[in-house]
C-alpha cells in the first residue's frame, strides 16, 4: 500500500488534492484508493490533515496515516521538528517552499508561485498532483488529467491541468540540482514548528467547585447535587476581562497584519472587528507594549513648517502572540492603513 499524508491549512485544498490523487490512482483496473480529511472546529487558515491510501486490493484500514511514503506540506510553516517521524524508510517529503533543503528526502516546490502565475492567486494543491505523478509510479500525467476532468468543475479544468504540467517541469529541474544530505541547508534556520498546545483547563478549581457532589464506591456517575452551586466559585476560573486571552494560538499564522501609522486615522474599526482581540489601543507613551512588533505601529512624519521629523504612532497595535492572520482588520480598514505580509521574510530560512 502507498500512503500519502497531506498537511495544509483550511482553504488550501488539501482534501481536494487527496481525493483527486485517489481518483487518479484508482482509474486502472483492480486499483483501489481511499481519501479522507482530519480537521478541528476552526476552518479557513487552521492546520488540517488529509490522507490518501492507494492499493491493489480493497482497503479495509480506514485509520489515520501515521507513517507515509509521501508527506506533502502545502504550507512550509507547518514543517517542524520531528517531521521525519511521519516518514517511512525511503519516503519523500514535498514542501511548498522556495527554500533549498540539504536533506535529500525533502523536495521543495514553489507551488504558490506556480499556481499564482496561472490562477492569479496561490492555491497550491494541484501542483503537488503533478509532483506526485513524477515521483509515484501508481499515477501518471494522463491519470491526473482525467481525474481533474471528472471531479472538478469544467471551468477549472484547463488552468489546473496547466498547473500540473508546470509543476512537473519545475520538479524535473529541481531533480537535476544537487543536495547535501542530512539537515537543513547551510545557514538555514530550523523550520517553524506548529504548537498545537493550549492552556490547560483549571481542573483543580473546577473539581473543588464540584466537590459537594458525593460519590459512592463503584459508581461512575456522581450523585445529584443537593445545594446550589455558587456562581462566583466557578466563574473565577472561566470568566475574564473583555479581550483577555489565555492561550497563544498564533502558531499557524502564515501572514501577519502590518499597520502603516502614517495612514492610520484612529477609526478603531480593526480594534472593534478583530475576532480574537489581538488588535488593541496603542499605549500613548513611547515604550512598546510586551510582545508587540513596534516597527509595525510606528512611522516618521515630516513637519513642513519646522522642517523636522517627529515620531508618529498609530492609534492601534497588534499583539502577534494571539493574531491568527485572518485579515479581517485589513478588510474593515477603509484607509488602506493595514497590509498583510508574509510571516517569513525572503531572507529567512535558507537559500532562495
Amino acid at each position: 500500500m502507498i500512503e500519502v499524508l497531506w498537511h495544509g491549512r483550511g482553504g488550501q485544498g488539501a482534501f481536494t488534492a487527496a481525493r483527486l490523487l485517489g481518483a487518479a490512482a484508482s482509474l486502472a483496473e483492480g486499483a483501489h484508493a481511499l481519501a479522507f480529511p482530519s480537521f478541528g472546529p476552526e476552518r479557513r487558515g487552521a492546520p488540517m490533515r488529509a490522507f490518501t491510501k492507494l492499493s491493489d486490493r480493497p482497503i479495509g484500514d480506514r485509520s489515520a496515516i501515521v507513517r507515509a511514503d509521501y508527506v506533502v506540506y502545502l504550507d512550509d510553516t507547518l514543517l517542524g521538528e520531528g517531521w521525519d517521524r511521519e516518514l517511512k524508510a525511503n519516503g519523500v517529503v514535498l514542501v511548498n517552499s522556495t527554500r533549498t533543503f540539504a536533506d535529500d528526502r525533502i523536495v521543495s516546490l514553489d507551488a504558490d508561485g506556480i499556481s499564482a502565475a496561472v490562477l492569479g492567486r496561490p492555491i497550491p494543491n494541484t501542483a503537488f498532483l503533478g509532483a506526485l505523478s513524477v515521483l509515484c509510479d501508481r499515477i501518471g500525467l494522463d491519470d491526473v488529467k482525467q481525474a481533474i476532468r471528472q471531479y472538478m468543475p469544467k471551468k477549472l479544468h484547463e488552468k489546473n491541468i496547466a498547473i500540473v504540467e508546470a509543476a512537473r517541469e519545475a520538479l524535473a529541474g529541481a531533480a537535476s540540482s544537487s543536495r547535501t544530505p542530512q539537515g537543513l541547508a547551510a545557514g538555514a534556520s530550523d523550520p517553524v514548528a506548529f504548537d498545537s498546545g493550549c492552556a490547560a483547563a483549571p481542573a483543580a478549581r473546577v473539581e473543588g467547585a464540584l466537590g459537594a457532589a458525593s460519590r459512592k464506591d463503584g459508581v461512575r456517575i456522581p450523585a445529584l447535587r443537593d445545594g446550589a452551586l455558587d456562581p462566583a466559585e466557578f466563574a473565577h476560573t472561566t470568566c475574564f476581562e473583555a479581550g483577555y486571552l489565555v492561550a497563544k494560538n498564533a502558531g499557524w499564522r502564515n501572514m501577519r497584519p502590518v499597520i502603516d501609522a502614517g495612514a492610520c486615522t484612529g477609526c478603531l474599526q480593526c480594534y472593534l472587528y478583530c475576532p480574537d482581540g489581538a488588535v488593541y489601543k496603542a499605549p500613548s507613551d513611547s515604550q512598546p507594549a510586551a510582545r508587540v512588533d513596534v516597527a509595525a505601529s510606528s512611522a516618521v512624519r515630516a513637519d513642513v513648517d519646522n522642517r523636522a521629523t517627529v515620531p508618529v504612532q498609530s492609534a492601534v497595535a497588534v499583539d502577534y502572540d494571539f493574531c491568527k492572520g485572518c485579515g479581517v482588520c485589513v478588510t474593515v480598514c477603509r484607509f488602506g492603513a493595514i497590509a498583510m505580509v508574509a510571516e517569513r521574510g525572503e531572507s529567512e530560512g535558507g537559500t532562495r
